[in-house]
């Protein structure tokens, strides 16, 4: 018998009180695994060899079809996998042992996102739907037979993944995320599968693959196919590959057998969070119309920049069109890493240009209809691009330059911002997605919060890219969320900040430097004071 156990109901209320308010920092005890696995089921190894892209990054990144039309077939399927969602390296590191890389970025390393196939024949691989495993780079077989027909009936149309030869579904993994980031992870889960899909989108262009991330399904039905425990792993994103073949029909809707849900993370010490199941049921669709009603649904109008301080700066690309580069997509995904210290060192106004204009190319995605390029809005704080005035500006997709907002330097602003962290004092520019979540939310319901937080982890993604191939660094980071809306209003007003990226040179020592701006310090010393401080 514990002393818990002798102690009167009077008492008990401390003691709940005492162990719910304890502070700690990540508790490794019940850090959930980086792979999900199954056991039992068939394995399809992928073909290893001949995984590079060689295509140019920013044509990749702007274009929805770089390369001209062609089929889908096994090794183009593996290139897909590998370059999104791949184990593309390894490193042993002193105290954290062995560390793994992907091919995209991921909040933390934490990786909550899986992805799955839904295909017909394809040559080298029968039809089915599978499970795609990064560790092993194979494909684990859990259904048989042509079951693109279930899919597609949980569209609102259902001809692209009718007519595509595979769709990928791409779900993510909640304790994975929410293990050191809580709440906020769910947050963390659609930044994640952004990232993957820049990559993903970019790669299929690359290829000539026609893609489209759909967002609006029957999340119960895609959870079922695919065996998940919706509490605990669910269906966020659906991608059909490749356009209509000649002479191709219509899969048949099959016959479902109940597929045992496999244990996620199943380990001892997971934390419930509610809440985040709460926000993901509020934001599902059960019913055909509601998945309907999605798809017809048009976005906010968009936005138009106002001219009220002058003329509008000019973006700098280099001519009219595609911006050009001389990096290859694979070498840009295989190579890319997060930045840990800008060199405060400024970078020419073309490559800031470049990576602008070619990360805001509206998204293949089915909550952006036409005249709709984005449900976004770039707000960006510069402090070290040639030609441009250290200062905040406003760029939107729908405009052709840059709005001055503010003008001096902001590099304690920034790094405040940016949750008091040096890569945001350092870069030479640090890009805000922004989005109006009231327009957006009375125009989509709950599942527009969905989309507006996947295409900023999408852009997220596109700027990582862009960088590297133009020889920058880049690292998305977290933030202060009001103090941005505050920061940049009243031109921000009503908006919140979905998702930052930092730009710039990588220091010569990429290590962490410690940082404290004197907005920090300023609102510490307020705090200290004996009376309320004037608004």
């Amino acid at each position: 018998m514990s002393n818990e156990d002798n102690l009167g109901p009077n008492v008990r209320g401390a003691l709940a009180y005492h162990e719910s308010t304890k502070l700690s920092y990540i508790n490794l005890k019940n850090k959930p695994p980086l792979y999900k696995s199954y056991q039992g089921l068939t394995v399809f190894p992928m073909p290893g060899e001949n995984l590079d892209l060689d295509v140019p990054v920013l044509e990749a990144v702007a274009s929805a079809l770089a390369r001209p039309k062609a089929p889908l077939e096994l090794l183009g399927l593996a290139r897909l996998l590998y370059l999104s969602a791949g184990l593309i390296r390894k490193a042993h590191l002193p105290v954290a042992g062995e560390v793994h890389y992907r091919a995209a970025a991921s909040a933390g390393a934490l990786y909550p996102v899986e992805v799955y196939v839904v295909c017909g024949d394809i040559p080298g691989l029968d039809a089915g739907v599978y499970h795609f495993s990064p560790a092993g780079f194979s494909l684990v077989r859990l259904r048989q037979g042509d079951l693109r027909g279930n899919l597609a009936g949980a569209l609102a149309d259902s001809s692209p993944v009718d007519s595509a030869a595979a769709s990928l579904i791409l779900t993510v993994n909640f304790w994975r995320s929410a293990w050191k980031y809580r709440l906020r992870g769910y947050r963390y889960c659609y930044w994640d599968t952004g990232t993957i899909l820049s990559n993903l989108l970019a790669t299929a262009s690359g290829q000539g693959l026609q893609a489209q991330a759909i967002c609006g399904f029957l999340d119960g039905q895609v959870n079922d196919l695919l065996g998940l425990d919706s509490d605990k792993e669910a269906a966020v994103c659906v991608v059909p590959l490749g356009g209509p073949t000649a002479g191709s029909e219509a899969p048949s809707v099959q016959t479902l057998e109940t597929l045992d849900a496999y244990a996620v993370d199943d380990i001892g010490g997971e934390i419930d969070y509610p809440e985040i199941r709460e926000i993901h049921q509020a934001s599902s669709f059960s019913l055909k119309a509601d998945v309907v009603a999605w798809g017809g649904a048009e976005g906010p109008t968009p936005p138009v920049v106002s001219q009220e301080g002058g003329s509008l700066r000019p973006m700098d690309t280099g001519g009219r069109g595609v911006p050009t580069d001389g990096g290859s997509l694979g070498q840009a995904i295989l190579e890319r890493g997060s930045t840990r210290r800008f060199a405060r060192r400024s970078i020419p106004f073309s490559k800031f240009s470049q990576v602008l204009t070619a990360a805001t190319t509206p998204v293949a995605a089915d909550f952006l209809s036409q005249g709709q390029p984005s449900l976004l809005d770039t707000y960006i704080i510069a402090n070290g691009v040639e030609g441009l005035a250290p200062g905040s500006y406003y760029y939107s997709s729908a405009g052709e330059g840059l709005e001055t907002l503010m003008l001096g330097g902001l590099r304690h602003e920034a790094g405040h911002l940016c949750f008091e962290q040096a890569l945001g004092a350092d870069a030479s520019a640090v890009f805000y997605f922004m989005a109006d979540l009231g327009k957006i939310m009375a125009r989509y319901g709950d599942r527009g919060y969905r989309a507006a937080q996947l295409e900023a982890g999408i852009l997220g993604g596109r700027v990582y890219l862009c960088a590297h191939t133009l020889g920058l660094g880049a690292s998305g980071m977290t933030f202060y969320d009001d103090d941005v809306t505050e920061f940049f209003s009243p031109h921000a007003t009503g908006k919140s900040l979905m998702f930052l990226v930092a730009l710039g040179e990588t220091d010569e020592n990429n290590r962490v430097r410690p940082f404290r701006s004197r907005v920090g310090i300023l609102l510490d010393s307020l705090a200290r004071g004996a009376g309320k401080p004037e608004s």
